[in-house]
C-alpha cells in the first residue's frame, strides 16, 4: 500500500466517476503513476449504475491518496464541483481529470513544474488523442495552441489560446481558482468553456507546454461526439454566449473571441446540418442567430469568405439555400464561379436569391496560386521537374489561360530563369478535388541543368517560383509537395544537389561537401565513428531532436580523416528528453541525433553520408538499437530507437507483392497497415522473419480487400523504414481489380501503401 500522503498534499485531482468500468482502471493506474507523488485524488462517483464504484472503493483502498466520495447522479459539472468542496484544504494545485482517459507520467510534475518557475494562475498541456486501437495522435484541436513550450504567456498575446477550452490539460493554482470563485455548470454539455475561457482572460499569465500532459480517449458514443442533436447546439451556444457577454466591457478582446466562435465553435455544428433533422436545424438557427445577433458587424464582414456566405444566409434564415451550399461544398470544397472583372465577386451555384455584394466579395486571398510538384526524376545528368499551378477558382480548360513562368530565386534575391513547358494533363482536374471547373491546362514541365547551380560558394539555396496569369489574374509562388519521391544526386564524389520541401516548398541546395561519414562500430559501450573532412573540426556532436541535450566529444585527426568514440551511457542518459508523446511518457520510439563536426570557433557543420555507406544497425540494452540513416537533406542522422523493419526490395510478382528486409526485432510479428482519417481501420498481414531479417508476401486477393487510401506500414511498434541505397527499388503501381495500388515513400523514408481508383495517384 502507498503511504499516506502529508496533511496538505500539492495538487489535489478530481475525478468524476460514472458508468465508466471498462476504462476506469487505466485512469487510475496513470494517476497513480506519476512521478509527481504528492496528490490528494477525489474520485467523485456520481451516481453510477454499473461497477464503477467498487473499482474506485478498491482503487483507493489499496492506495491511501486516493478517496471516494458518492453523490445522486447529476453530470459532469455537479460532480466536479462536488470534488472541489471535498478537496483537502490548502492545496497549492487543483486539477480535474475524466474517468475515461489517461495520463502520461510526467504529467503533473510537467506542469507544477512550470508554474513554480513561473508564478502564472495556470499551466496547460498538450493533448493527444487515444483512439479505440491504443494509439495516440496528435489531437488536431491542440496543434496550433501547443505548438511550443511557452512560459508566462496570455491568451491576449497569443490568441490561438482560444482553442485550449478543456480542463483535463491543465492544473490551476487553486488560490486563483478561488479568487474567482469558479465553478462549473451543471446539468449541460460543454460545460468546460465558462470556466477555462474567462480563466485565460482573468489569469495574469499562463504557461503552456508543448510536451503532451493528457491522452484523450476518443469514443464514438460520446454525445459530444454527436453533434448534430438539439441538446449540443443549444448547450454550445449558451456556453460561448455567456463568455461573449462577460467580455463585453473589452470590446476588442470580445472580437477576437466572437470570431474564433464563429469560425470554431459553432462551425462544427453548421458543418454537421445536412445530418440533422427538423428539431436540430430549427434549433440550430434559432440559437446561432442569438448569438450572430450580439456580434459586431466587423467580425462577420471580416470572417473568410466561405465562413461569411453561410452564416449571413443563417441569419436570413435561408435554410434550403444553406443546406444546398453545404452538400455542394462536399463534392467541391472552397469552389464557387467568379462574376466580374475589377470588382470581382463570388458566385455559388446553389443560391436562388441574390447575396449583398460585400458578402460575396473576393479579397486576393480568395483567389490563390495552387502549385504541386508531382514528379522529380534525375535523368541523362538533369532533373526534370513536372507538377502543375492555376489559381483556385479560375478555370485553365484552354492553353490560353495557362500561362506561366518559373525561375529559381536564391535569399539574395539572384534568379534564374527556366524553360517551362505547358502540359495538358486531366487528372489535374481530378485531384482538385471539385467539379465546378477544369484545370486541365494547368501542368508543367520543367528540366533544371544542375550545372548553373553551382556557385562560388560552399552552399546556395534555390527556391522554385512559379507565375501563372490567367483570366486577368496573376500570382506567384513556391511549389508545395505534390508526392514527389526527392533524391539527393551527386554530380561528383563531393558536390550534390540536395531537392527538398523546406517550408512546404521545393528547393534546390546546391552544396560543396566538405564533410562526409565513412563508417561506424559500437562494441564494449563505445560507438566509434569515422569519416573525413576538410574543415579545421576538432570536435563531433551529437544534438538530440527532441531537447537541447548534445553530446560532444574531441576527433582524432589524422590528415584529412577523423575518429570519434562515443560511450553509448550518454545516448541513453538522454534518452527520452524533450516533448512526451510516446505511450504514458515512459519511452519514445525513435530519439534522433543530427551528426555534426564543430570547429574551434564553435561553426557546426553537418556530416554527409555518402551513396554506399552502409546502413548501421546497432543493438543497445533495452531491447533497442542504434540506426544510422540518411537524413532528406543527405545528411547522417543517428537514432537511438525499438527494432525498425529496413525494406531492401518491393517487387510484384504475377500473383503477389513481396517486401523484403532487415528486421531484428526478434519472432516474427504481423505487418500491420493502418489507414487513419475520420475512421481508423487496421489491416495485418502474414511476415516470416529468420536471422535478422523479414519477408512479407501478399497475394493479390488479399490487396483487393484493402480500401482505398494511404496506409501506414509498421512492423512491431514500429514504422518499416526504407533506406536511402533502396529507394530506387521502388516498383510502379499494379492494376488490380479495377484499382491501382502502389507503394510509395511519406515523411522521406518511411513506406506507405497507397490504394486508388483509377490512374495512380501519390497523394500530397
Amino acid at each position: 500500500m502507498t503511504p499516506l500522503t502529508p496533511l496538505t498534499p500539492r495538487l489535489s485531482v478530481v475525478v468524476p466517476v460514472h458508468n465508466v468500468e471498462e476504462h476506469l482502471g487505466a485512469c487510475l493506474e496513470s494517476l497513480a503513476r506519476q512521478s509527481l507523488k504528492d496528490l490528494d485524488v477525489v474520485l467523485v462517483d456520481d451516481g453510477s449504475t454499473d461497477g464503477s464504484a467498487g473499482v474506485a472503493r478498491e482503487f483507493a483502498a489499496r492506495d491511501g491518496r486516493f478517496r471516494v466520495v458518492g453523490r445522486e447522479n447529476g453530470g459532469l459539472g455537479a460532480a466536479r464541483n462536488t470534488g472541489v468542496a471535498h478537496a483537502v484544504p490548502g492545496t497549492e494545485y487543483l486539477a480535474f481529470v475524466d474517468s475515461d482517459d489517461v495520463l502520461p507520467s510526467r504529467a503533473f510534475e510537467l506542469l507544477t513544474g512550470a508554474l513554480d518557475k513561473s508564478g502564472s494562475d495556470f499551466a496547460s498541456g498538450n493533448v493527444l488523442r487515444l483512439t479505440g486501437g491504443g494509439r495516440l495522435q496528435q489531437h488536431p484541436l491542440f496543434t496550433r495552441p501547443m505548438r511550443s513550450t511557452r512560459p508566462a504567456t496570455h491568451v491576449t498575446k497569443d490568441w490561438s489560446l482560444l482553442l485550449d477550452r478543456i480542463a483535463c490539460n491543465k492544473v490551476f493554482r487553486r488560490t486563483f481558482w478561488d479568487e474567482h470563485s469558479f465553478a462549473f455548470p451543471e446539468g449541460v454539455l460543454y460545460e468546460d468553456i465558462p470556466v477555462v475561457l474567462p480563466a485565460h482572460f482573468a489569469a495574469r499569465s499562463v504557461d503552456v507546454l508543448q510536451d503532451a500532459v493528457y491522452y484523450w480517449r476518443f469514443r464514438d458514443s460520446s454525445i459530444t461526439n454527436r453533434r448534430a442533436v438539439v441538446r449540443g447546439v443549444a448547450d454550445r451556444t449558451a456556453a460561448v454566449l455567456g463568455v461573449s457577454r462577460g467580455l463585453a466591457g473589452t470590446p476588442e478582446h470580445k472580437k477576437r473571441y466572437d470570431e474564433s466562435v464563429l469560425r470554431e465553435d459553432l462551425w462544427y455544428f453548421m458543418r454537421v446540418l445536412p445530418e440533422g433533422d427538423a428539431a436540430y436545424r430549427e434549433a440550430f438557427l434559432e440559437r446561432t442567430g442569438e448569438f450572430t445577433a450580439q456580434v459586431d458587424p466587423e467580425v462577420l464582414a471580416g470572417l473568410p469568405l466561405h465562413h461569411r456566405v453561410k452564416w449571413h444566409l443563417a441569419r436570413e434564415r435561408r435554410l434550403e439555400e444553406l443546406l444546398g451550399l453545404l452538400e455542394f461544398e462536399r463534392r467541391s470544397p472552397r469552389t464557387h464561379r467568379v462574376r466580374g472583372l475589377r470588382r470581382r465577386t463570388a458566385e455559388y451555384p446553389p443560391l436562388t436569391a441574390p447575396l449583398p455584394r460585400e458578402v460575396l466579395a473576393l479579397a486576393p486571398g480568395d483567389l490563390p496560386l495552387e502549385a504541386r510538384l508531382t514528379g522529380a526524376e534525375w535523368r541523362d545528368g538533369v532533373l526534370r521537374l513536372t507538377g502543375y499551378g492555376y489559381i483556385r477558382n479560375l478555370p485553365a480548360r484552354a492553353r490560353r489561360h495557362a500561362l506561366k513562368a518559373a525561375w529559381l530565386r536564391t535569399p539574395d534575391r539572384r534568379a534564374l530563369p527556366l524553360r517551362l513547358k505547358r502540359v495538358n494533363d486531366p487528372s489535374i482536374t481530378a485531384r482538385s478535388g471539385q467539379q465546378l471547373h477544369g484545370y486541365d491546362w494547368a501542368g508543367f514541365e520543367i528540366a533544371v541543368d544542375p550545372a548553373r547551380l553551382l556557385t562560388e560558394s560552399a552552399t546556395t539555396t534555390w527556391k522554385l517560383v512559379l507565375g501563372v496569369l490567367g483570366h486577368g489574374v496573376a500570382r506567384r509562388g513556391g511549389v508545395g509537395d505534390g508526392g514527389a519521391q526527392l533524391e539527393v544526386h551527386y554530380l561528383d564524389e563531393h558536390t550534390r544537389i540536395v531537392p527538398v520541401f523546406a517550408g512546404g516548398r521545393l528547393q534546390l541546395n546546391a552544396e560543396r561537401v566538405q564533410t562526409w561519414l565513412t563508417g561506424h562500430d559500437s562494441r564494449d559501450g563505445v560507438l566509434t565513428l569515422t569519416g573525413e573532412t576538410r574543415t579545421r573540426a576538432s570536435a563531433l556532436r551529437l544534438g538530440h531532436w527532441h531537447s537541447e541535450a548534445a553530446i560532444q566529444v574531441p576527433l582524432a585527426r589524422d590528415g584529412e580523416r577523423f575518429t570519434a568514440e562515443v560511450p553509448l551511457d550518454e545516448l541513453a542518459a538522454v534518452r527520452g528528453r524533450g516533448p512526451v508523446r510516446a505511450p504514458h511518457g515512459e519511452s519514445r520510439p525513435a530519439d534522433a541525433y543530427s551528426v555534426q563536426l564543430v570547429e574551434p570557433d564553435g561553426k557546426r557543420l553537418p556530416v554527409a553520408a555518402p551513396p554506399g555507406l552502409p546502413l548501421g544497425r546497432h543493438a543497445v540494452p533495452g531491447g533497442r538499437e542504434l540506426a544510422f540513416t540518411v537524413s532528406a537533406w543527405g545528411n547522417a542522422v543517428l537514432t537511438d530507437q525499438l527494432p525498425h523493419a529496413y525494406t531492401e526490395s518491393v517487387t510484384w510478382t504475377d500473383n503477389s507483392l513481396v517486401l523484403q528486409g532487415l528486421y531484428g526485432g526478434g519472432p516474427a510479428v504481423p505487418l500491420q497497415l493502418r489507414r487513419t482519417g475520420a475512421e481508423e481501420e487496421e489491416v495485418e498481414l502474414p511476415v516470416r522473419c529468420a536471422d535478422g531479417r523479414f519477408r512479407v508476401e501478399s497475394a493479390y486477393e488479399a490487396l483487393t480487400l484493402i480500401g482505398e487510401g494511404e496506409w501506414q506500414l509498421s512492423l512491431g511498434e514500429a514504422p518499416v523504414r526504407i533506406p536511402a541505397a533502396a529507394h530506387p527499388v521502388l516498383p510502379a503501381p499494379r492494376a488490380i481489380a479495377g484499382r491501382d495500388v502502389g507503394v510509395r515513400r511519406q515523411s522521406h523514408d518511411h513506406l506507405v501503401l497507397v490504394v486508388s481508383k483509377g490512374a495512380f495517384s501519390c497523394g500530397s
